[in-house]
Protein backbone atom coordinates (compact mmCIF):
# COMPACT_ATOMS: atom_id res chain seq x y z
CA UNK A 1 0.00 0.00 0.00
CA UNK A 2 2.62 2.46 0.42
CA UNK A 3 3.48 2.71 -3.34
CA UNK A 4 -0.16 3.80 -3.81
CA UNK A 5 -0.11 6.19 -1.05
CA UNK A 6 2.87 7.79 -2.56
CA UNK A 7 1.22 7.72 -6.29
CA UNK A 8 -1.62 9.93 -4.32
CA UNK A 9 0.70 12.08 -2.92
CA UNK A 10 2.33 13.37 -6.22
CA UNK A 11 -1.03 13.40 -7.86
CA UNK A 12 -1.94 15.87 -5.23
CA UNK A 13 0.58 18.33 -5.81
CA UNK A 14 0.37 18.57 -9.77
CA UNK A 15 -1.79 21.44 -9.82
CA UNK A 16 -4.61 20.36 -12.54
CA UNK A 17 -5.06 17.19 -9.93
CA UNK A 18 -7.52 19.14 -8.05
CA UNK A 19 -9.62 19.95 -10.94
CA UNK A 20 -9.93 16.32 -12.55
CA UNK A 21 -10.82 14.91 -9.26
CA UNK A 22 -13.99 17.54 -9.45
CA UNK A 23 -15.01 16.82 -13.20
CA UNK A 24 -17.30 14.17 -12.02
CA UNK A 25 -19.40 15.70 -10.12
CA UNK A 26 -19.54 18.58 -12.26
CA UNK A 27 -20.09 16.66 -15.85
CA UNK A 28 -24.09 14.94 -13.62
CA UNK A 29 -24.11 18.90 -12.75
CA UNK A 30 -24.48 19.35 -16.85
CA UNK A 31 -26.09 16.11 -17.30
CA UNK A 32 -28.87 16.92 -14.99
CA UNK A 33 -29.17 21.14 -16.85
CA UNK A 34 -29.14 19.24 -20.30
CA UNK A 35 -31.54 16.69 -19.88
CA UNK A 36 -33.81 19.51 -17.86
CA UNK A 37 -33.20 22.15 -20.77
CA UNK A 38 -34.25 19.15 -23.42
CA UNK A 39 -37.52 18.34 -21.37
CA UNK A 40 -38.68 22.07 -21.64
CA UNK A 41 -37.82 22.51 -24.89
CA UNK A 42 -40.34 19.14 -25.26
CA UNK A 43 -38.28 18.39 -28.45
CA UNK A 44 -39.27 21.41 -29.88
CA UNK A 45 -36.72 24.15 -31.37
CA UNK A 46 -37.58 28.10 -30.50
CA UNK A 47 -38.49 29.59 -33.36
CA UNK A 48 -35.10 31.99 -33.31
CA UNK A 49 -32.82 29.35 -33.02
CA UNK A 50 -30.75 28.92 -36.69
CA UNK A 51 -30.67 25.35 -37.35
CA UNK A 52 -27.54 25.96 -39.31
CA UNK A 53 -25.27 27.74 -36.26
CA UNK A 54 -27.38 27.11 -33.67
CA UNK A 55 -27.19 31.14 -32.52
CA UNK A 56 -30.87 32.64 -31.63
CA UNK A 57 -30.01 34.97 -34.72
CA UNK A 58 -33.08 33.98 -36.42
CA UNK A 59 -36.07 36.60 -38.12
CA UNK A 60 -38.64 35.82 -40.23
CA UNK A 61 -38.36 38.55 -43.23
CA UNK A 62 -41.35 37.76 -45.31
CA UNK A 63 -44.39 35.61 -45.14
CA UNK A 64 -47.08 34.72 -47.92
CA UNK A 65 -50.11 32.41 -48.42
CA UNK A 66 -48.51 28.60 -49.26
CA UNK A 67 -51.98 27.18 -50.16
CA UNK A 68 -56.02 27.16 -49.85
CA UNK A 69 -55.68 25.23 -46.61
CA UNK A 70 -54.50 28.27 -44.44
CA UNK A 71 -51.00 27.61 -44.87
CA UNK A 72 -48.78 30.46 -45.18
CA UNK A 73 -44.86 30.34 -46.45
CA UNK A 74 -42.63 31.88 -44.25
CA UNK A 75 -38.92 33.25 -44.73
CA UNK A 76 -36.41 33.10 -42.07
CA UNK A 77 -33.14 34.74 -42.10
CA UNK A 78 -30.24 34.20 -39.83
CA UNK A 79 -28.38 37.09 -38.78
CA UNK A 80 -25.63 35.39 -38.00
CA UNK A 81 -24.44 33.10 -40.41
CA UNK A 82 -27.36 34.34 -43.55
CA UNK A 83 -28.51 31.07 -43.79
CA UNK A 84 -32.29 30.24 -45.10
CA UNK A 85 -34.83 28.48 -43.69
CA UNK A 86 -38.60 28.50 -45.45
CA UNK A 87 -41.39 27.12 -43.20
CA UNK A 88 -44.96 26.23 -44.12
CA UNK A 89 -47.19 26.96 -41.17
CA UNK A 90 -50.63 25.33 -40.74
CA UNK A 91 -53.63 26.69 -38.58
CA UNK A 92 -53.58 26.25 -35.20
CA UNK A 93 -56.05 23.59 -33.76
CA UNK A 94 -57.85 24.26 -31.10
Amino acid sequence: MGIIEDVFKALDRLPGWTRIQGLPGEFDQLAKRVANLEEKLGGKWPADVCRFCGERAVRMTFCTNANTKGQVEQTWVCGQCNGHDIRVVGPQRA
